[in-house]
């Protein structure tokens, strides 16, 4: 399928992913997605709550190719979910971002803190303190490096962002909870640009606000609703090397796009197809696959976005939208630019 709003084409590519409850080539209620410099994609698993599924709090390496490379962190012991969890695990998860030399740091909502991977996915530090000061946080949601390598992180319940070098230590803070012009109601997912301008989802005001490199508000679109360029709970954003940007419509259960201006341009609602580690999972019982081809229906509701939550863009015009709810990534392709029905 091909989604054609001049002068930008979508096409549907491929889906990756499926649901894995411990190690191994797949995700359990993926929640944020990044990517290196050699485009292996990072995917943060939050898991669940559930006893039997804390393993499955981690994160996932893998090539677009779905060839998996590593995967770090560990789930937290329930009776150590408190200052004293030991470094490297995990609890609530929530955001992925690397520095220039591929330092991975991941936020965790439950813990207040962010935990620091080494390329091999040793944990080499962490920190955070609860608090509404500046420098604490509570619940942590996005994480972003700008050019001169200063972490961004969305203070989700402080409704503010805050800016941080490397090793934790406090820059500078802007916002406050309200829903005016550069006031946010629990922001959770964040970009920033080649330009270094910021993007913020704004959660519960069901907008984007972007903002320059040291806070000062910039623009605003979108609001409540159904309708194109509105939103119900966005929660990821991507801004591409044109300017296009790309928001998680999570509870409508879309993929929204718009120009660098803000206007709406297009939307995408999901084309998944089997997967390669999914087809590998059925391939070992041949009757599941049978049965999939039989049920009803199903392929048609399996192609449509879940809670799409988190979305990553590439310089080859590759969209990677992350859906927590069916343990996915589906893969689009920006394509050549029409005009008038021949090509730009």
């Amino acid at each position: 399928m091909v989604t054609e709003i001049a002068p930008i084409t979508f096409g549907y590519s491929h889906t990756i992913g499926r649901q894995e409850n411990r190690s191994g080539s797949g995700f359990f209620y993926p929640v944020a997605i990044t990517r290196d410099q050699e485009n292996r994609l990072y995917v943060v698993s939050r898991g669940s709550e559930t006893p039997a599924f804390f393993p499955c709090k981690r994160v996932t390496v893998f090539t677009v190719d779905e060839e998996l490379v590593r995967e770090f962190g560990t789930k937290v012991p329930p009776e150590e979910a408190d200052d004293s969890a030991p470094d490297g695990s995990f609890m609530w998860p929530t955001s992925i971002a690397l520095d220039k030399e591929g330092i991975a740091y991941v936020s965790d909502e439950w813990l207040n803190r962010i935990s620091v991977f080494d390329k091999d996915g040793n944990c080499t530090g962490k920190w955070g303190s609860l608090g509404d000061h500046e420098g604490e946080i509570d619940r942590p949601a996005g994480l972003a490096f700008d050019a001169e390598d200063r972490l961004y992180l969305v203070d989700s319940a402080n409704h503010r962002i805050q800016i941080f070098t490397k090793d934790g230590e406090f820059i500078s803070t802007w916002g406050h909870n309200g829903d005016g012009d550069g006031e946010f109601n629990y922001p959770w997912g964040i970009e920033i640009d080649r330009n270094g301008d910021v993007y913020v989802a704004d959660w519960r005001n069901d907008r984007i606000q972007k903002f320059d490199r040291d806070g000062r508000f910039l623009i605003k679109f979108g609001s409540p609703g159904k309708g194109d360029g509105e939103f119900n709970r966005p929660s990821g954003v991507a801004v591409d090397k044109d300017g296009i940007i790309y928001v998680t419509d999570f509870k409508n259960d879309r993929l929204q796009v718009f120009d660098a201006e803000g206007k709406y341009i297009t939307q995408m609602t999901g084309d998944a197809t089997l997967s390669k580690w999914g087809r590998e999972r059925l391939e070992l019982d041949p009757g599941m696959m049978r049965g999939r081809e039989r049920a009803q229906g199903l392929m048609e509701r399996e192609k449509l976005f879940n809670g799409p939550i988190a979305v990553e863009v590439d310089d080859e015009g590759r969209v990677f939208v992350v859906e927590t709810a069916r343990q996915r990534l589906q893969v689009y392709r920006k394509q050549t630019a029409i005009f008038h029905g021949g090509l730009l």
